[in-house]
């Protein structure tokens, strides 16, 4: 018989690994956030729409370039605003809230996974999610996606503590839990008599106030938490309601019968829910203060806006995206069970292992026997979330992030039993030879980047070269270091700080270098000087949001060489420009620029620009020209050709 003692719950965590986790964090999330420029389309339209929020003093209705944004509700512009007031206007404040948000997931997800399993297994939870790829891109992007996932998980800790105390409360577990409590993995044969017995713990008013204060602050960030609330707590509810019985009096059934009354089996758990188990979290209460925090906003929009806001809202957060690929971003189901081998990288090779994992523990199956609570909440957290997002029409890689969570809390908890040898799902054959496939990614990858910076810096490499290598060489290192430490306590450690390193040089050295991704910070604040001396703003051919935001927001957009002619008014060659003229500084690509010439348009250049359009991937050519000759600037001024 397993020989355990039961604790005090609050001794199971340490600062020290609450200040790892921070410094881990900051050392992923922060660094080269103001020298790396915004990335089009998304970043500058939630950075721009907060400047213009502060700059009008409207913070209730989002605008990005003067036309209203339904995208998103207002705390990400409210949170960008905040940074904008202590560090300025710029990228780097812009990307702060998602970084410090990102690392109180971190901290959150530390405290949900070890409360349960154990510290270790609660800090390997957070190493784990902190160098997912999607989660390190996302924690370090100027958007809401960061903040949505922290009251999305702030939701869920509470949301299972009161699933905890409702199942033993109400007799459906034996009111313990094993949470290892030792770091030092077992030998074989070896007994294992460090351990806790985790008591249930009742759920206090001020987390109940902090459940639908998140649930709320989640609505207004993006509006998507209550899909992954309401999914876990309905599938939970029918899970141990009526479902069990109405299987067993279905399972028994004819084929062609079965299909008939499937119907009825769904509609007989959902009548039998047992909701019940959610009286802890006190919904009469807990109701009208999430309204509370939703409403005034919304009622303020709606006033405002006459409406119109609000159903745009609706319109295309709800309508369009359930119903068509908005965007261009519609795809199948399946979607997202496919890319994620990419997005959870370098974790996703232990996805196979950690379903079967947490299936064994629901099941009761395995060496040791260990309350399966803790894992049906995990699973009912994942799976009908997961279904409901590969359901719905529009699918960008974000959308699943807040399920990333319980993953990387599953893929944890298999590694620690593993070597405690309280489970045997990484004992396969397959997971052992798997370490040469995964040093061969590495080693690819590696060699992937040199070739990128062939292609994204084509004159004047060598500024840049060599940086390259040296990511390339840590990339390497993290597959080599990888392989051999694999199947060992210290392989995930290895791994999580490695990569940590390689992200720090990608984002402190070689993203900041290459020239070619700075074309909208380099134009933009060069035509910004002209705005200065009474020039106005635009744009033809190349309009990305980023160019907006780095202009100070103040210029027109043209879609091509017509609308262009129609704002500005530029002489013809030979023509002398009217006196009273109104200046504009206008940037252009290419196809503009030799429209405006077949045309005979006078124009003067002042600069001209090469880089990537990010959005599309491709070499873009810029020029900055004037319709008048300025006087007053140093440069080049040249008239078109004739």
């Amino acid at each position: 018989m397993l020989e355990a003692r039961i604790k005090d719950a609050r001794q199971w965590w340490s600062w020290e690994d609450v200040l790892l986790i921070i410094f881990f964090g900051a050392a992923l999330f922060l660094p080269g956030l103001h020298h790396i420029p915004l990335f089009d389309r998304d970043e500058p339209r939630f950075a721009e729409a907060a400047r213009e929020m502060l700059r009008s003093g409207n913070f209730i209705v989002p605008r990005f370039d003067g036309v209203l944004r339904p995208d998103k509700p207002p705390v990400i512009y409210w949170l960008m605003d905040l940074a904008y007031r202590i560090f300025g206007v710029n990228g780097m404040a812009a990307r702060l809230p998602s970084a410090v948000f990102a690392i109180l997931t971190l901290l959150t997800t530390y405290w949900m996974a070890g409360e349960r399993f154990g510290r270790i297994t609660g800090l390997l939870s957070s190493l784990i999610l902190g160098t997912a790829v999607l989660f390190v891109a996302e924690s370090r992007l100027a958007t809401a996606d960061s903040v949505l996932i922290f009251f999305t998980t702030l939701a869920m800790l509470v949301a299972w503590r009161a699933w905890d105390y409702s199942r033993i409360s109400a007799g459906c577990a034996d009111g313990v839990h094993l949470r290892i409590a030792s770091i030092r993995p077992l030998k074989a044969g070896e007994f294992l008599n460090q351990a806790q017995l985790v008591p249930a713990k009742p759920v206090s008013l001020v987390m109940v106030l902090v459940f639908w204060i998140s649930i709320g602050l989640g609505v207004l960030t993006k509006g998507v938490t209550p899909i992954f609330v309401l999914a876990t707590m309905a599938t939970l509810s029918i899970a141990k309601g009526g479902l069990g019985k109405a299987w067993q009096n279905w399972k028994p059934l004819p084929l062609h019968t079965k299909i008939i009354e499937f119907p009825n089996l769904i509609l007989n758990a959902i009548r039998r829910a047992n909701w019940r188990l959610w009286r802890p979290l006190r919904p009469l209460l807990g109701i009208p203060l999430m309204l509370l925090v939703i409403v005034p906003w919304f009622a303020a929009a709606w006033i405002q806006t006459n409406g119109l806001l609000i159903q745009k809202m609706l319109m295309q957060n709800v309508v369009e995206r359930t119903t068509s690929g908005l965007q261009s971003h519609g795809f199948p189901p399946g979607f997202y069970l496919l890319i994620i081998w990419a997005t959870f990288w370098p974790w996703s090779v232990l996805l196979i292992p950690a379903a079967y994992h947490v299936v064994r523990r629901v099941r009761r199956r395995g060496p040791i026997a260990i309350d399966p609570g803790p894992y049906e909440f995990l699973l009912a957290w994942v799976v009908p979330s997961w279904i409901i997002f590969e359901l719905i029409v529009t699918k960008m890689v974000q959308y699943v992030l807040p399920l990333y969570i319980p993953l990387a809390i599953i893929c944890a908890d298999m590694l620690v039993q593993s070597w405690h040898r309280t489970t045997d799902v990484l004992a396969a054959k397959w997971f052992a030879t798997a370490r040469w496939t995964w040093m061969i990614i590495w080693l690819v990858l590696g060699g992937l980047t040199i070739f990128a910076m062939r292609y994204l810096q084509p004159e004047d490499q060598h500024n840049i070269f060599r940086w390259s290598i040296l990511l390339a060489a840590s990339l390497a290192a993290v597959g080599v270091a990888g392989a051999v430490s694999w199947s060992r306590p210290s392989w995930p450690y290895v791994t999580a700080f490695s990569f940590m390193i390689s992200i720090t040089i990608l984002m402190t050295t070689v993203l900041p270098g290459i020239k070619a991704l700075q074309i909208s910070r380099q134009a933009g604040h060069f035509m910004a000087r002209f705005e200065r001396h009474g020039y106005k703003l635009a744009a033809a051919g190349y309009i990305e949001p980023s160019l907006v935001f780095y202009c100070g927001g103040r210029i027109q957009l043209c879609s091509g060489t017509r609308q262009l002619s129609q704002v500005v008014r530029f002489p013809t060659i030979g023509q002398t420009p009217p006196v009273r003229a109104q200046k504009y500084c206008v940037l252009v690509d290419r196809r503009v620029l030799k429209k405006m010439e077949s045309l005979h348009l006078k124009f003067w250049i002042q600069g001209q620009y090469r880089g990537i359009k990010v959005a599309k991937g491709r070499l873009t050519h810029l020029t900055v020209l004037t319709n008048v000759a300025p006087a007053w600037f140093g440069g080049t001024k040249s008239a078109s050709k004739k």
